[in-house]
């Protein structure tokens, strides 16, 4: 029984040494999904055993400290959350680090040329994964958006914020909006860009681009972003039209 807590507890240690590492990239990148992937069945393996054992000792009467199935319960939880941060469209996401709404004339990541360095990715859109993407992804594409560019652009800056996204660049000549966003989830940092062009004085199109700046797969936060960002701009245009 001291084993089980001694492993239990060594692998929440080793959890909590993750997530910190992670935070403040203590670990190169190519090595951050082994890790969790190390961590979680770790901590959910001392989990299984230890319910088994615990399981057993209750069939047969035996005294159970109260302490070890909080912390066999503890041990499982990195693995729940895991599973729901990614969810079954995470899981079974194609190996894509980059989607656009336009893949013949994605929005650019000017800002992010600049900043990435030579162990980033190339933040030129992967156009050899366009077909890919837009298998994957039938509805990312871009929107018509029923305002002006203007109105348009100052919209889509204002819901950027809401959503914890913090916008880097601005040209609002060119009507583009570039941000940086970090995931929950293992501290994905990705780049991403909005790009507003004009039809008529009343009418514009939205585009926007999503890119990891080191991972090989994105575990479909990418396009999860660019849901998120249009559900916002929609909810948002549909409030201030009410009023």
């Amino acid at each position: 029984m001291k084993i089980i807590s001694i492993a239990g507890q060594a692998a929440l240690l080793l959890l909590c040494s993750v997530v910190l590492a992670f935070e403040l990239e203590l670990i190169q990148f190519k090595f951050k999904l082994l890790v969790v992937v190390i961590a979680v069945l770790g901590s959910a393996l001392a989990a299984l055993i230890g319910s088994a054992v615990l399981l057993m000792r209750y069939v047969h009467n035996e005294y159970v400290p109260t302490d070890l199935p909080i912390l066999m319960a503890s041990c499982i939880l990195p693995m729940i959350l895991t599973l729901s941060n990614l969810g079954s469209e995470g899981i079974m996401a194609p190996n894509l680090y980059d989607v656009s709404t336009d893949v013949e004339d994605p929005p650019k990541l000017v800002y992010a040329r600049k900043m990435r360095s030579e162990y980033d990715r190339n933040p030129d859109y992967p156009i050899e994964r366009a077909a890919q993407q837009l298998a994957a992804y039938p509805d990312i594409k871009s929107q018509p958006i029923a305002v002006s560019a203007r109105d348009a652009f100052q919209l889509s800056m204002y819901v950027s914020s809401l959503l914890g996204w913090s916008i880097v660049n601005t040209n609002p000549v060119t009507g583009q909006i570039e941000l940086r966003s970090k995931s929950k989830f293992m501290a994905f940092k990705a780049d991403m860009a909005i790009r507003i062009t004009p039809v008529d004085e009343n009418n514009c199109i939205i585009d926007m681009r999503s890119a990891a700046r080191k991972a090989e797969r994105d575990f479909a936060l990418n396009a999860r972003r660019i849901r998120t960002f249009f559900a916002g701009f929609n909810a948002e245009l549909r409030k201030r039209q009410m009023h």
